[in-house]
């Protein structure tokens, strides 16, 4: 935005993202769109001639572009920003958007929720979600538990997931299986009792934070027949 006099060519042009490779922070409370980005602030807001015998408040808070928080010029690679107080105990969404020669990118990713408790800790969740896609009776007391689990960039990414045993007779050992970024996962359980149901449930974990994912109720089968092991084709 330029603020244009007939006489005075511009007087004002505020050029938040002139010169070399850099980016820039945006904070916003609540709701990711509560991010504001480049907008023109003179005048509130509005585009049109200034005259030379208007008055009209030039300070710096009046002709900003952009409300973004920190920015930061290459080789520099990290920002550095304090968390405000009246922050505290909210959801705080935040993005980065990298700019050079006055010109800034629209958007690099999705924002990303940050969380914070009422003394301005982290608040270590596990926010995405999974499911149970169907449980297999297999051969010898064995059931394999196949599932899913849905990433997203906020909150933290598990490390593992057990299945654990939560109804049905004897003690059954916990079965983890890693996180390694994919979506589908199968986990066998072995040594079941046979006719007998049991409940698993699904857990996501990273260090001591878990998020309950999904549940599911199998009835085992310990003397069903044993797996195909041979095939023999054989003439008409």
């Amino acid at each position: 935005m330029r603020i244009y006099d007939p006489e005075m060519s511009y007087l004002f042009h505020h050029r938040p993202f002139a010169g070399g490779l850099g980016a820039a922070l945006y904070v916003g409370i609540g709701a990711p769109d509560a991010i504001r980005y480049r907008r023109g602030m003179i005048l509130d807001g509005c585009d049109f001639q200034v005259f030379r015998n208007s008055d009209f408040l030039f300070g710096a808070a009046a002709v900003q572009k952009t409300l973004y928080v920190e920015t930061i010029k290459s080789p520099t690679a990290q920002f550095s920003y304090t968390i405000p107080s009246v922050y505290f105990g909210q959801d705080i969404y935040i993005q980065v958007r990298t700019h050079e020669a006055d010109i800034e990118n629209e958007s690099i990713y999705r924002t990303q929720k940050l969380q914070v408790d009422g003394s301005g800790n982290a608040v270590n969740q596990i926010l995405g979600s999974g499911r149970i896609l169907r449980v297999e009776i297999r051969d010898g007391g064995t059931i394999r538990i196949r599932f899913v689990y849905d990433s997203v960039r906020d909150g933290l990414q598990p490390t593992q997931f057990v299945i654990t045993k939560t109804a049905g007779p004897g003690s059954v050992d916990p079965v983890a299986v890693t996180h390694t970024g994919k979506r589908f996962y199968e986990a066998d359980i072995p040594g079941l009792l046979d006719a007998t149901t049991y409940t698993f449930q699904l857990v996501a974990e990273n260090g001591p934070t878990t998020a309950l994912l999904d549940s599911v109720s199998a009835t085992a089968d310990a003397s069903g027949p044993p797996p195909i092991s041979n095939l023999t084709a054989e003439g008409c």
